[in-house]
């Protein structure tokens, strides 16, 4: 028996002091998770941190429809071998092939849903380390494509005094060290210091549940991007260049399997990738991994393109996405939205919903199929 663990909050188990997500949060990442079928065989199990209703997962050709689980891990069956979107224990698990998860692959012509099973996995503290925030801060300074005044702030005093700089952007963000979608943040769009009460105590809350931000001037996004690969010891494999869909709020929206790129963009973003799978193995982390990157417009009108913003080591919706275009002939998208498109008006001849809308809460998810222009799946030494 295999199981996909599709723990979509890793990022929320990582804080130093957890909270209990909403309904909302849950429902959303529950339902999102249920895309992860992507990497499963017929039978396998796929659990999700809040129960998802099986009939809001559809039918799509090439795709398996998994026994979805939810509830407390300690009380389910145990698998033979195990899958999961963010690293939880050391790689001890066995795969049905009888290799060892922290083995070396060498890579072939093996699809990415199966290949996924077989790639070494590093301890969550070794995960843990690679994801923060200030790790991926670092590999920016060592890379020479850190945004201008990012640093690590340890307190709300220390927020103060570099709000009190003549050099402080009038508009800035704090995020979390762990977070993901858009949450556990704060935006000043007035500043550059905090003037409102209610929002000191929101950023003084930040630094009680998180401890070290990360603080960064906010920059006028035109365009997101990501990269996903996957690393071993034996070397670095990049699955895909995408874009990223991001709504007004910063919040994930899609992937798209056909960015609009420049030669020079994208050989950036390649030369970045290979960079930071140098610091993550020096780390020592192998396993699936993504980075973003962005175009941003300045003042002055000019548009500019930022090729680190974070690291995710972990598995991403660009790598879902890719995984998934494996399987369905044809895919160029991977939508989300809060109804399926077409849904009063017959269901448009060029999309295949993969996740139905919850009755009270929670997203759809559907695909879009075009022509391709290549499949942007490629291997690198």
């Amino acid at each position: 028996m295999r199981r996909i663990l599709a723990n979509l909050l890793w990022e929320d188990d990582l804080a130093p002091r957890r909270t209990t997500p909403s309904r909302t949060v849950l429902d959303t990442a529950s339902g999102f998770a249920t895309l992860l079928r992507a990497f499963a065989r017929e039978g396998d199990r796929l659990w999700t941190p809040s129960p998802v209703d099986p009939g809001r997962v559809l039918e799509a050709p090439g795709l398996p429809i998994p026994i979805l689980e939810s509830g407390p891990l300690d009380d389910l069956p145990p698998a033979e071998a195990t899958l999961a979107w963010g690293t939880m224990s050391p790689p001890t698990v066995e795969t049905p092939r009888g290799e060892p998860r922290g083995a070396s692959l060498q890579w072939g012509g093996e699809a990415l849903h199966d290949l996924l099973w077989r790639l070494p996995s590093s301890s969550s503290t070794v995960a843990a380390a690679v994801h923060h925030r200030a790790f991926c801060l670092q590999v920016a300074e060592e890379l020479g494509c850190d945004l201008p005044g990012s640093q690590i702030v340890d307190s709300l005093n220390d927020l103060d005094r570099i709000l009190a700089s003549s050099r402080c952007p009038q508009i800035w963000v704090l995020k979390a060290p762990y977070s993901a979608s858009g949450r556990n943040r704060y935006i000043e769009r007035l500043g550059p210091r905090i003037s409102d009460p209610r929002s000191r105590r929101a950023v003084e809350r930040l630094f009680e549940l998180h401890g070290p931000l990360l603080f960064e001037p906010w920059m006028n996004r035109t365009a997101d991007f990501g990269v996903s690969a996957l690393l071993d010891p034996s070397g670095l494999r990049v699955v895909g260049v995408h874009g990223q869909r991001v709504d007004i709020k910063g919040q994930f929206a899609g992937i798209d399997l056909q960015p609009i790129l420049s030669n020079a963009e994208r050989s950036r973003l390649l030369e970045i990738v290979e960079a930071v799978a140098a610091a993550l193995n020096r780390a020592g982390y192998a396993g699936p991994f993504g980075i973003d990157a962005w175009r941003y417009r300045k003042e002055n009108g000019e548009e500019v393109f930022h090729p680190l913003g974070e690291i995710n080591a972990r598995m991403t919706f660009g790598l879902v996405a890719w995984t998934l275009a494996e399987r369905v002939e044809g895919i160029v998208r991977l939508c989300f939205g809060r109804s399926l498109p077409g849904a009063t008006g017959g269901q448009p001849a060029a999309t295949v919903p993969l996740l139905a809308p919850g009755s009270v809460r929670g997203p759809a998810a559907w695909v879009e199929l075009g022509e391709w222009q290549g499949k942007g799946i490629f291997p690198l030494p």
